[in-house]
């Protein structure tokens, strides 16, 4: 039976340690659609040239190109170091699948899927043979995909959190978005995108299928 596993790993003993040390409000996830070497990653938290210096600076870091923005975010495709890759590829070589990736606050959160719950407890050990301190925050079996923070980055989820405690989604509406925003210390354009990204990857998640409405300057 299929395993659904979430791992928490430190960014310091695997990848963009040095970026999050720089820019500690930094945070990334990485793009839905995977289709080359170089993958891509959505930054946010900090401004622009912040991001960018830190990753000029990062040793895992080979090479980085900036793709589009997406209001306070910004994709970039990024050629890690090799073994930035070779730690990457251990979860593949048990048959697993990478199903989202975010980092923030300098811990990695990934979210796989393996064929059974042996291949999962392999990959876990092989992380402890290559002296990465990965911590597991959530096991699953069946055909569910999502754990209790299905692909959210944390900003997403604490923004989420907030709009249904403060009755955003009650009808009438208790709190606005303006007064989120406020709360947060953020745009209400920045607010809108985070729930609007937030129930997109929830949806998808419980119903099993991708997003297919999702544009990239929507992530």
């Amino acid at each position: 039976m299929p395993t659904f596993v979430e791992f928490e790993l430190p960014a310091a003993e695997t990848a963009l340690g040095e970026t999050f040390d720089r820019v500690r409000s930094c945070y990334c996830y990485l793009e839905r659609a995977v289709v080359s070497e170089t993958p891509g990653f959505w930054f946010g938290g900090t401004e622009r040239l912040a991001i960018e210096a830190a990753l000029e600076a990062d040793p895992t870091v080979d090479a980085y190109s900036r793709m589009r923005a997406a209001s306070d975010e910004w994709l970039y495709e990024i050629r890690f170091a090799d073994e930035v890759y070779e730690l990457g590829t251990l979860p593949l070589e048990e048959g697993g699948t990478i199903l989202a990736a975010s980092a923030d606050r300098g811990v990695w959160s990934l979210r796989l899927r393996f064929p059974d719950h042996e291949s999962a407890t392999r990959t876990y050990r092989r992380f402890l043979e290559r002296d990465v301190d990965v911590d597991v925050a959530s096991v699953r079996k069946g055909p569910k995909t999502g754990p209790e923070r299905p692909g959210l980055t944390v900003v997403q989820y604490e923004t989420l959190v907030a709009a249904i405690e403060r009755g955003y989604y009650e009808v009438p509406r208790e709190v606005s978005v303006q007064e989120l925003a406020d709360e947060f210390g953020i745009s209400d354009q920045s607010v809108s995108e985070r729930l609007r990204r937030a129930s997109s990857q929830i949806l998808a998640t419980e119903l099993n299928v991708a997003d297919a409405n999702a544009r990239p300057d929507d992530r």
